[in-house]
């Protein structure tokens, strides 16, 4: 980023009240013009001097002058139901803020990370790709936002590479009103947090390298500090350096869409075990941290247009004998990476290239392309685990909520867990709106709209993460394999007597528990023909074992 920000601050131990900034431009290429206006809101720090801060500021409240941007007008009068905080600036978290603006929230956004820049989207190797389908985008639609080609990349299907030059190829559903596409995890937060700066509200602000300290729930007050990791800029005075210590923000209503690590998660099974009712049943969670670590790997946009992989661009690629993958993103680069042991925890460069050139030679050959020492990067790179599951017996807490992999964190596989996250915010604000008083006069009883979300999402969330931990939709072995290939064949060749399959239906916004109820059915149907195969056989051969016997006796 090449914008530059230049603003004075006066931080009390008092509400305050933050004059207006010079109007910059925060993304050159898109020409867009930003304005910071005061927002009174109450606010504690760890020292009460002037600040001034230089490019990206740690907390930005926001009034926007959008010159590109595409408004739409909010449900309700803006501000007129409160304040509402949203931990966690991802995909689910954006999309939440987004919701609650167009319903008249005054927001605040706190993203324990920096924002994401467009350094960071060029060649970023560790942000890997999320498939998204029907149901995530329908949420993103209903937010007025229209996800642009440069982020979407159409994908049909898988591509798996078999020795020999051989590939066996399989379609992704494609039923009616299916979608599905791949983005760039980065690229879609980085859309989706412009989004939200292109909002012309006075009732947004914005926290970049703040995390959450802890939550008081009688006083509806949740505390943040200054993630320094994310916050490498620092303000000077007179007397030298100075560092934000703390903000403390009131809300009507918390959502924490803060990942699979939530800290509001955390902070609701302390608040439930600190004050509920010996009586009460509390707050359980089952947590299994995903065991397989992961490495990542890139190929620039030019040479993957030469390499002979581009044939299969819109699938895919996949190399089981590695647990290797190659994705085709909308810039044109492939992404790719490994879960292999042996590739991970490899004990030398070397043995990567060995690796790779007996099982992926043609794989090898176009990194090399890419970077000569990619072995040696590949060696030195750490390692990534991919999140855990999360199974949470309730998602909410009086007038606090979690959504997304912090209420119901999965293993990454086929996009199901961004997916599930963003329909978690459709759902929350068909609640909101269901529980909005006609009169307008009223609040929102937000106790009752984040018990009403837990009684709604919890047994799809339990049925997805279910079926994602046990690998019940996405088969490792070859009765899967067969039992997935067989129920694929019979839904083409008798479509009105056998429906898509589960796995299929992923590919459509039908419930989760629904999904499950049909994959138990499958696998009553496909091990019912086993028993019946089986059975088939011993008779048949104990028929032809009489039959020699009494040859044998004449």
């Amino acid at each position: 980023m090449e914008a530059q920000v230049a603003a004075h601050f006066h931080f009390h131990s008092q509400p305050h009240r933050l004059p207006h900034a010079s109007r910059i431009n925060l993304f050159p290429r898109t020409h867009i013009n930003f304005q910071f206006s005061p927002s009174p809101e109450k606010a504690k720090f760890g020292r009460g001097t002037p600040f001034r801060k230089n490019k990206f500021l740690s907390f930005w409240p926001v009034h926007m002058a959008a010159t590109e941007a595409a408004q739409s007008q909010p449900v309700t009068k803006a501000g007129s139901f409160g304040k509402a905080v949203v931990v966690g600036g991802g995909p689910a978290g954006c999309v939440m803020a987004l919701y609650l603006l167009r319903r008249g929230f005054h927001v605040h956004v706190f993203e324990r990370r920096s924002m994401i820049d467009e350094a960071r989207l060029r060649g970023d190797p560790r942000s890997f790709p999320i498939l998204l389908t029907r149901r995530g985008i329908k949420v993103i639609e209903a937010a007025g936002l229209e996800l642009p080609s440069s982020i979407l990349k159409p994908q049909v299907g898988n591509c798996s590479h078999l020795p020999k030059g051989k590939k066996m190829k399989m379609d992704y559903y494609s039923g009616p009103g299916t979608q599905s596409y791949v983005a760039s995890r980065n690229g879609l937060v980085a859309f989706l947090q412009q989004s939200l700066l292109q909002r012309v509200s006075e009732n947004l602000t914005l926290y970049f390298g703040w995390e959450l300290s802890s939550i008081d729930d009688k006083k509806s007050t949740a505390k943040f500090f200054c993630n320094q990791k994310y916050s490498s800029d620092s303000g000077t005075n007179d007397r030298g350096k100075v560092h934000l210590d703390e903000i403390e923000v009131e809300f009507d209503f918390l959502v924490g869409a803060d990942g699979v690590s939530s800290k509001v998660r955390s902070e609701i099974l302390r608040l439930d075990q600190a004050y509920g009712a010996s009586d009460k049943s509390h707050i359980t969670l089952d947590f299994m941290e995903n065991p397989r670590s992961y490495k990542s790997f890139y190929v620039c946009p030019s040479l993957a247009r030469e390499s002979a992989f581009i044939v299969d661009h819109d699938r895919v690629q996949a190399w089981r004998n590695l647990n290797l993958l190659l994705v085709n993103v909308a810039d044109g680069s492939f992404w790719g990476g490994t879960l292999n042991e042996e590739l991970v925890s490899a004990p030398s460069p070397t043995d990567i290239t060995r690796i790779f050139r007996e099982k992926a030679p043609d794989v090898l050959d176009l990194l090399l392309r890419e970077n000569q020492n990619f072995a040696e990067d590949l060696w030195k790179q750490a390692p990534m685990r991919g999140g855990g599951a999360v199974l949470l017996s309730q998602f909410h807490h009086r007038n606090i909520v979690v959504i997304g992999d912090a209420a119901h964190g999965m293993f990454p596989t086929y996009g199901t867990g961004c997916n599930a996250a963003l329909e978690d915010c459709l759902i929350m604000d068909n609640i909101l709106e269901e529980l909005t008083p006609s009169d307008g006069r009223q609040k929102i009883p937000y106790h009752l709209a984040t018990a009403e979300f837990t009684k709604r999402r919890i047994l799809d969330a339990h049925a997805i993460v279910e079926m994602n931990s046990n690998f019940l939709l996405f088969p490792r072995n070859k009765l899967g394999i067969i039992q997935s290939v067989l129920l694929r064949a019979l839904h083409k060749w008798f479509p009105k007597i056998f429906g898509p399959t589960a796995h299929q239906l992923l590919w459509t916004d039908t419930p989760y528990s629904k999904i499950r109820t049909k994959k138990h059915k499958e696998d009553i149907f496909v091990y019912s023909i086993i028993v019946v195969l089986g059975l088939l056989i011993v008779l048949g051969g104990v028929s032809i074992l009489k039959k020699l016997i009494a040859a044998k006796s004449i």
